[in-house]
């Protein structure tokens, strides 16, 4: 028998039976209006929890109720209703979303989540583009056996122009320039006028010529200068447009070729006449003044320490930073890594080995914008300061050095470098590319460097 609601409302109902789902769903009809739903408590140590399916607005209901068997509860499930036991004095608030506490545990945890996943995820894509890098690496070193096999030499650089009054006649291209048909751009090779120079015209009167060079909107290989190869630029090197090379905006590009050691070094123990003529493996030639350390031919037959023990390639990071004038000369911002900068190593005429050259280099304190801004900014570009051409005398991912008067002849000692953890790609004249870690032993180094100096390699890898 269900008691009448009188002045309470919804909220005491007492009832002596309350046995079937039609009894329960007719009290809903006769009562439910205005109430928010209903807890149906038995006794004897039971208790039951019943909430109408469909809410409506308004107080609980409570309702006592003889014990209910088996068959009550499933008939109550079949009406929709959700049943859990509570005790017989509780009262159920039903919710219907997260409370703000729990909104934010949920958020804390996924937060957890990301941050431990995030690592994971930029360690993952790090390692293809890793792969990636190496890739290009690999087509790179067999653009230039493909070279070495149609024209019988590898890829020359020209460092300056075949004349040094305009018209400065051709010159000022890098080897990265000469491969192109050798991987698959022979349409942007064919666009390039190389009987000009890729330089704004100057006069060249000596090396200070050399410091501040442009290729400017008007240039007429702008065009080809400006094209992004992605084959020249590692996935994991950032580039952005600068003007340091002028507004003609030309692409940049992330690898260099090995030249070997610096002029009239004495080696590795000191022990060798200084070097006046370039060990590494890339050619160049300044044509309207040729120095006699530049080596304008070389080939594979010319590797005598054999091609798998010297390197031809390497990764060079490039300088993203504009330089920045100020009342006590140009500087560069703050925050740069060192192996974007360059520092004075002095005249490139010094007799020193190569432990030498590395003391003496790290120990200048300030970096010079004019010799560091440039490079990597012009894969298209012979220049010396747009290294791209590098040297086995630094420590992988360390500084730059520069050599005043090595400005027209490719003589400066720019340092493989890469945004991969721990060293970077190298190849090698017999086509192999490895990861060479930044930690290998120097005298390593230094003799992978070299073509033709009968250093004994460790492993490099």
């Amino acid at each position: 028998m269900l008691g009448s609601l009188g002045s309470f409302g919804c909220a005491a109902i007492v009832c002596s039976q309350l046995r079937s789902a039609t009894e329960f769903e007719n009290f809903i009809r006769l009562h439910g209006s205005g109430c928010d739903g209903f807890l149906i408590a038995g006794i004897n140590n039971k208790s039951l929890v019943a909430r109408a399916a469909a809410p409506i607005n308004g107080p609980t209901t409570k309702i006592a109720c003889s014990p209910l068997g088996p068959s009550d509860l499933n008939n109550f499930a079949t009406a929709g209703v959700l049943p859990m036991d509570i005790p017989m004095t509780s009262r159920v608030e039903f919710r219907r979303a997260f409370t703000p506490v729990e909104l934010l545990v949920v958020i804390a945890i996924i937060g957890v989540l990301v941050g431990l996943l995030l690592p994971a995820v930029q360690a993952a894509r790090e390692a293809a583009r890793r792969i990636q890098c190496s890739n290009r690496v690999k087509q790179l070193a067999l653009a230039i056996h493909n070279y070495d096999a149609t024209l019988g030499s590898f890829p020359l650089t020209t460092t300056g122009p075949s004349r040094t009054t305009p018209r400065l006649g051709n010159g000022f291209y890098s080897w990265l320039a000469a491969i192109l048909p050798y991987v698959e751009q022979q349409h942007l090779h064919n666009s390039i006028q190389f009987s000009e120079p890729m330089v704004d015209s100057k006069p060249f009167a000596d090396n200070s010529a050399f410091t501040y060079l442009k290729i400017s909107a008007h240039h007429i290989n702008v065009d080809a200068a400006r094209t992004r190869v992605d084959t020249y630029l590692c996935p994991s090197d950032t580039t952005v447009q600068t003007s340091t090379m002028g507004d003609g905006f030309p692409a940049p590009g992330s690898y260099c070729g090995n030249v070997g050691w610096v002029r009239r070094t004495t080696g590795i123990d000191g022990t060798i006449q200084e070097l006046l003529k370039h060990n590494g493996a890339m050619p160049l030639i300044n044509a309207s003044n040729p120095d006699a350390w530049q080596v304008p031919r070389i080939q594979l037959r010319n590797f005598a320490d054999g091609t798998s023990q010297t390197a031809i390639i390497s990764e060079r990071l490039i300088n993203n930073a504009e330089i920045v004038a100020g009342a006590f000369g140009n500087t560069l911002p703050g925050g740069l890594k060192q192996s974007v900068l360059s520092f004075c190593a002095g005249s490139g005429l010094s007799g020193r080995d190569l432990p030498d050259w590395v003391t003496y280099c790290s120990g200048v304190s300030v970096p010079d914008p004019t010799y560091s801004a440039p490079h990597g900014r012009a894969w298209i570009s012979g220049w010396t300061l747009n290294a791209n051409l590098y040297m086995h005398v630094m420590p992988i991912n360390s500084r730059n050095c520069h050599v005043y008067g090595g400005e027209d002849d490719g003589s400066n000692l720019v340092t493989a470098s890469s945004n991969h953890a721990g060293g970077v790609m190298v190849a090698f004249a017999d086509g192999h590319v490895s990861f060479v870690s930044q930690t290998i032993d120097r005298r390593t180094w230094w003799a992978i460097g070299s073509r033709n100096g009968g250093e004994v390699v460790g492993g490099a890898d």
